[in-house]
């Protein structure tokens, strides 16, 4: 039998180290024009930058995901692969804003080290969870919660900022998340080692997650497009610019709402079905802002399709992650990261081709994708209950 996690000081560092990583991607995303401009690069090099490190995210999580699964069934110890590669893509972020006066290529390739290696704390941190914890559904919401506080906090640091040297932020948010890693060793080490898995056990097939996937990749891509494209003009025109900091954050508090209650809801309902009224909601939220009279009702329906997508999301990853029990946990959750950075790199590509899209198609593109992606999760529902260990 696996050993729970032990106690809230537990639950609470994994959060805490989600939250310092994707505050790490906030500070990056920030400063991202700005430093390009330090190596005389135009703006639109940004965005082919983006598009090029989700597409590294999207193959990093599948090989790290799979490396993760060999490591923790020979030696059983994740640890030192977390903290060696975490501390190389914290050295490689502190470094980013030092490079602005050399050659942009070593900029770029700095960029690239850093993306692959700051990897280790998707696929194989949630791997790691799956594989070692009776009660992943909780460590799980913990780890999001801290995810969805720091893209809540995004918007106001980008007012924060405002005129600070990329240096110091760029320094504190790396040093932070290193020391939170070093830790991790320490983590690891309270827990018994899972019981081993015969050979002669069969893995489970790729297949059964196909369903999965595509819905991921399908509202992955619609939150993408809702959340960077639609969201801003939205509340343009219900609300004072000024606004906005204020505002955007909106839908990541009802993310981190739905993480932080779900996981009993979930134990209620079943993933398979959590994801699937999920997606509902979600489709239904984007539809109707579109036609939102006022502010109030905006800020309630963004707030609905935040609580959706912390839904979706803690759902997918506990399906995923079941339906990998046992011996490709790390790849099917691998595969799981790796669908919502191509979703995002859609997103990337869409804006890359700038294409004079309006709220009055982008919106409604928006909602066909989280259709799309309700009726693959109906898909993933009405296959056999055997299809996924928690269903």
């Amino acid at each position: 039998m696996n050993a729970p996690i032990a106690g809230r000081p537990q639950l609470s560092y994994l959060g805490l180290v989600q939250f310092l990583f994707l505050l790490t991607w906030a500070v990056y995303a920030i400063y991202l024009g700005p430093l390009l401009a330090r190596l005389g690069l135009p703006k639109e090099f940004a965005l082919r930058l983006l598009l090029l490190d989700q597409v590294l995210f999207a193959c990093a999580d599948v090989l790290l995901g799979l490396y993760a699964d060999r490591v923790m069934r020979l030696f059983r110890g994740m640890a030192p692969v977390v903290v060696s590669l975490n501390l190389i893509a914290c050295l490689a972020f502190v470094a980013l804003p030092w490079l602005t006066a050399g050659a942009p290529a070593l900029f770029v390739g700095l960029v690239v080290l850093w993306v692959l290696s700051s990897s280790v704390l998707r696929a194989p941190l949630y791997a790691l969870i799956v594989r070692r914890s009776q009660e992943p559904g909780k460590a799980t919401a913990v780890a999001l919660l801290g995810m969805g506080l720091a893209s809540a906090l995004a918007p106001y640091l980008g007012t924060v900022l405002k005129g600070v040297d990329p240096v110091l932020p760029f320094t504190l948010s790396g040093v932070s998340l290193a020391l939170a890693t070093l830790g991790f060793a320490a983590w690891e080490a309270r827990q018994q080692p899972a019981n081993s898995v015969a050979d002669s056990v069969p893995r489970p097939a790729v297949s059964r997650v196909g369903w999965l996937l595509i819905a991921m990749l399908l509202l992955g891509a619609g939150l993408q497009v809702h959340v960077f494209v639609n969201s801003a003009p939205l509340y343009k025109g219900l609300a004072d610019p000024a606004l906005l900091p204020w505002l955007m954050p909106v839908l990541w508090i009802g993310f981190s709402l739905a993480v932080s209650a779900g996981e009993p809801v979930l134990e209620r309902v079943g993933a398979r079905r959590g994801i699937a009224l999920s997606a509902l909601l979600g489709t239904f939220a984007c539809v109707a802002c579109l036609a939102a009279p006022n502010l109030f009702v905006l800020i309630v329906l963004q707030t609905l399709m935040g609580m959706a997508w912390g839904g979706v999301f803690l759902a997918g990853l506990s399906l995923a992650g079941g339906a990998g029990r046992h011996g490709r946990e790390g790849l099917f959750v691998g595969a799981f990261f790796g669908s919502l950075a191509l979703g995002a790199a859609a997103r990337v590509g869409l804006t890359l081709a700038a294409v004079p899209l309006s709220a009055q198609i982008t919106v409604p593109l928006a909602a066909a994708l989280w259709g799309l992606g309700t009726l693959a999760c109906l898909g993933w529902l009405r296959r056999p209950s055997g299809s996924a260990s928690r269903t």
